[in-house]
Order: C-alpha cells, then sequence, then structure tokens
C-alpha cells in the first residue's frame, strides 16, 4: 500500500472514529469479566448502550458449522444510519465474545499477512471452540482494514476452559490467573484514556477476595458496576446455560438452555419482547417541542420536550425527532427525567416544523407531537420582533 492509500484509509479511520465519540451523547460503560475454578467457569457481562433496539439471532447447530446466539445492537455509521453490529454472542462449544468501546487505538499495517476487511466475529463462531483457536487467527491476520471497528473498540472472548483474551487491535491481553476483566480502558497502554476506571477497580477488589461462582453473586456485581446496560447476561459455557436481563433489572431473567435453542431452527426476536409486561402501553405524546421561533443558518438550536409514561420509569423513555429538513435521529437517550434536549442546526434558510414522539424500552411508540414552526435565515438578525412590538404598540395606542 501506497503512502497515499494508507493516508486516505487513516484519514477515513480518524473521521469514523470522531463521529463515533460526538454521536455517543449517552454514556457507554460496558463491563465483562470471566472467572474460573477448578469446576466450572463462569463469563458477567453488561452492555451499557443508549439505542434499546437489541435484535437477538439464534443459529442452529449444522454438519460443519456451531450454532450460536447474538446479540445485534445499532452503531453510529455516517454513512448508514441503519447500520448493525454483532455486539456479542456465544456458540455450542461454549466459546463467547463481547464488544467494548474504547479510546483511539489504530491497528498497523502488517504486509505479509493476509489481510481482513469484514468483521469476523461470525467466522470465529461458527468455526472456533477455544480461545486459543481465536488467538491464533488474529495473530495470522492482517488487521489494518479492520480498523473501521478496531480502531476505538476492543472484543473479549472467554472459552469453557476458562481462558479468555482481550483484543486490542494488535494487542492481546491473555488472561493470567483466575479471572480477567474488560471494561472500557486498553490495558495495553491506560493512559489513552477511560482510566481510571471505578468500574474496573471494583472489580478488581471483589474477585481478589472473593471467587465464587454463583449466578446469585455474579448478578450482585453487574448490578452494582451497571449504568443502565441495555442487557446484560450471565453464561456458563460448560453447560451452555444463559441468564439474561434487560435494561439494569436484575430481578427479572430470562433463562436460555443453549443446547435446547441450537437444535430449534434460526429465528429472532427483539430483546424487550422477552420483558414486556402485558399491561404496558405506549407513553402519552410529547409536548410540542419548545424552542426559538426563529434562528440563523449553522446556528446551533436546543429543541426540548416532555413526556409521560404510566408505567415506565423517567429513565426509560427515548426520543426521536424529525427536524423538518429532511434529518431525522435514531432513538437517543437522555438522562434527565421526563426530559427530551436535542440539538441541530440548519444548513438552508426556509419554514421549517420540528417535531418529536417517544418511545419506551419495550418498543412501544407513542404519537408524533405537534410541530414547533421555525424559520431559519441566512443571517441571525431577525425582524419578527421588531414587527410584533410595533403591531402591538400601534394595538395599544389605537386603544
Amino acid at each position: 500500500m501506497n503512502r497515499k492509500s494508507k493516508y486516505c484509509v487513516y484519514s477515513c479511520v480518524c473521521f469514523f472514529a470522531l463521529f463515533l465519540l460526538l454521536s455517543s451523547n449517552t454514556l457507554v460503560a460496558c463491563s465483562g469479566f470471566v472467572v474460573k475454578n477448578e469446576q466450572n467457569v463462569l463469563v458477567g457481562h453488561n452492555k451499557d448502550w443508549w439505542n434499546p433496539e437489541t435484535t437477538v439471532y439464534v443459529y442452529p447447530s449444522e454438519a460443519d458449522v456451531h450454532g450460536r446466539i447474538f446479540f445485534e445492537i445499532p452503531f453510529p455509521h455516517p454513512f448508514n444510519s441503519d447500520y448493525r453490529v454483532l455486539a456479542g454472542g456465544m456458540n455450542d462449544q461454549g466459546l463467547c465474545f463481547e464488544s467494548f468501546v474504547t479510546p483511539f487505538n489504530l491497528a498497523s499495517f502488517e504486509l505479509f499477512k493476509p489481510p481482513l476487511f469484514k468483521n469476523p466475529v461470525d467466522q470465529l463462531m461458527q468455526e472456533y471452540s477455544t480461545v486459543e483457536e481465536v488467538v491464533e487467527f488474529i495473530e495470522s491476520h492482517n488487521l489494518f482494514f479492520l480498523n473501521y471497528i478496531l480502531a476505538f473498540g476492543q472484543i473479549f472472548v472467554a472459552d469453557q476452559t476458562g481462558d479468555a483474551v482481550i483484543i486490542e487491535g494488535d494487542e492481546l491481553i491473555r488472561m493470567s490467573g483466575d479471572y480477567q476483566i474488560c471494561t472500557n480502558f486498553l490495558q495495553s497502554d491506560p493512559g489513552l484514556g477511560n482510566y481510571p476506571c471505578w468500574r474496573y477497580e471494583y472489580l478488581t477488589t471483589a474477585f481478589e477476595n472473593d471467587t465464587t461462582l454463583s449466578i446469585p453473586y455474579f448478578r450482585s456485581l453487574l448490578e452494582y458496576v451497571q449504568i443502565y446496560p441495555q442487557y446484560s447476561w450471565i453464561f456458563n459455557p460448560n453447560n451452555l446455560s444463559l441468564y439474561v436481563y434487560h435494561f439494569h433489572d436484575f430481578d427479572h431473567a430470562f433463562h436460555f438452555d443453549l443446547n435446547q435453542e441450537f437444535n430449534k431452527d434460526a429465528y429472532s426476536f427483539e430483546l424487550a419482547s422477552l420483558f414486556e409486561p402485558s399491561e404496558n402501553t405506549a407513553p402519552e405524546k410529547p409536548e410540542t417541542p419548545t424552542g426559538p421561533s426563529n434562528a440563523a443558518t449553522k446556528q446551533t438550536i436546543v429543541f426540548t420536550t416532555n413526556t409521560t409514561d404510566q408505567q415506565n420509569d423517567p429513565s426509560e423513555i427515548y426520543y426521536k425527532w424529525d427536524f423538518g429538513d429532511n434529518t431525522e435521529t435514531s432513538w437517543t437517550y437522555n438522562y434527565q427525567a421526563y426530559r427530551g434536549t436535542i440539538s441541530h442546526q440548519y444548513k438552508k434558510s426556509g419554514n421549517y416544523q420540528v417535531k418529536v414522539k417517544a418511545k419506551d424500552i419495550y418498543g412501544k411508540e407513542s404519537l408524533w407531537s405537534d410541530p414547533l414552526e421555525i424559520r431559519i435565515s441566512r443571517y441571525q438578525l431577525s425582524f419578527h420582533p421588531i414587527i410584533d412590538f410595533i403591531k402591538n404598540n400601534a394595538i395599544s395606542t389605537i386603544h
């Protein structure tokens, strides 16, 4: 690859990484860990993410292909608003993985290794059984063209023997001892960001004092280090027992016996559908957005709205905005009680209608709000307040 081509790829990756950081307007704070003893292995994970649309895919065991289950989530992409990634999963051999957002870390270009262009996790889960096999595969390939995912993320892999590895681009952090922990900093270079990490420190202290392998203990750890996860799971890779929790509710779990699931035909479902109460209803139609009635092009404008939900907590409401200029947000999450806040810039002058709708964590959507009308001009100065002032004073003079 010549210098110009490398520069173009590097620029694209940097742009994508910057886009991810700017798009992640809510907290990303995943936690994962594996613990082993002489008898067993247990793995736990929190997926702290801002989009509630998690889809689960289950594929059966076949002659030369392992059965596998995947958790797929929407992922910010500057050129594809519908882009989704396989964020985590496990196969019928007890091999499991989860992905974590990290500070920017570019994988190098290794000339004499075959390049990888596509996220390899599906291939790995179809073909491999152990961490050692995954490590061999990763080390034998050129990861440079995977920087669109690896440059700002890492993959945590564990197997039924209790072996584990964190894949940080070119760096592989192998498990040593009876446990391994993964959060959102790069253990090969903590100085790049997200460190110190209180979740990592808490889990380290916990496992230094107690490596009990039990569902209640792992559940208590996940609950303590969670920050509104979209889902959490506890997995026993030896008997393929999987407990899944939804949106920081650790009082209710859905149990999968993956031995049975991998003997079924392929199927998929929305994760939230497993947990939705029968009496659940959609949030109320949001209030008409508040914001200025006029503004200038390229001016940052803040809009807010408000809604209520009879069954769900204020922290369980998401908003989608339509700004009237052929742009619409994905579902956004704000850590504010019954309050949706968003900012936007208009590129062209004109009259626009801004509206918003709400959705709860189970997927129930409200009606669109009544619109807020906003006039966008090329310049900051608007004559509407002056005209209103003249009109009001003229009326008062007549009276």
